[in-house]
């Protein structure tokens, strides 16, 4: 008898921050497979779980709990490391995160908050027009990781020093950023016209015009 095997790409989601009533901030390493296993059974076939910007202690605490998560996992989509949503974000342009959580970047700080988990942070979102901040993506960059910006008044000119010193990506385009202008396009004009950035959206119909 023969079969008919039916094969999809599946979706890799870079910017998770949970799933029903379980969320990132979380200690638990149970949170998290579940957060991993409720998108694998909507067809998600990876995640890159994302912290929220807090204390450093408490970003940490959330690292732990995804890296316990990813040495355990056995089933649902795969986890495949961290995003860390700041905490060196611009908070003019919070968005729905709490601005206060926010950090001026220094290298100081940037070690305090990875030591130990280079090995399974992947991406970092960055505003670069902070002082100090293309410092700090040079660094993430050389480590590894990967660097998006986002969270930021950046001017198209700014964006532009951001690439240069290695960011590759931008976090959720259009949102949390200056608004398009036909004199001064910012982050969200820079995106849309280089080829090399990687831009992330929140595909949920409401965040941007459907």
């Amino acid at each position: 008898m023969a079969y008919a095997v039916r094969t999809i790409s599946q979706l890799i989601d870079i910017h998770v921050h949970g799933a029903r009533t379980h969320d990132t901030a979380t200690r638990r390493q149970d949170d998290i497979l579940s957060i991993a296993e409720i998108h694998g059974q909507r067809g998600t076939g990876a995640i890159v779980p994302t912290v929220y910007p807090g204390a450093i202690e408490s970003m940490r605490e959330n690292m732990t709990a995804i890296r316990k998560a990813m040495s355990s996992q056995r089933a649902g989509a795969a986890i495949l490391g961290i995003h860390l949503e700041g905490p060196f974000l611009n908070a003019e342009r919070a968005g729905c995160l709490d601005g206060k959580s926010f950090q001026e970047p220094s290298p100081k700080r940037l070690s305090s908050l990875i030591d130990g988990f280079e090995d399974v942070i992947r991406i970092i979102t960055i505003a670069p027009e902070l002082p100090g901040a293309l410092k700090l993506i040079e660094t993430c960059r050389k480590k590894g990781f990967l660097v998006q910006m986002g969270h930021s008044d950046a001017t198209f000119e700014q964006a532009e020093e951001g690439k240069q010193a290695g960011a590759t990506g931008i976090t959720h385009l259009f949102n949390a950023m200056r608004g398009f202008h036909h004199r001064e396009p910012g982050l969200a004009g820079f995106g849309l016209m280089d080829d090399d950035l990687y831009v992330e959206v929140i595909a949920d119909l409401a965040h941007l015009h459907p």
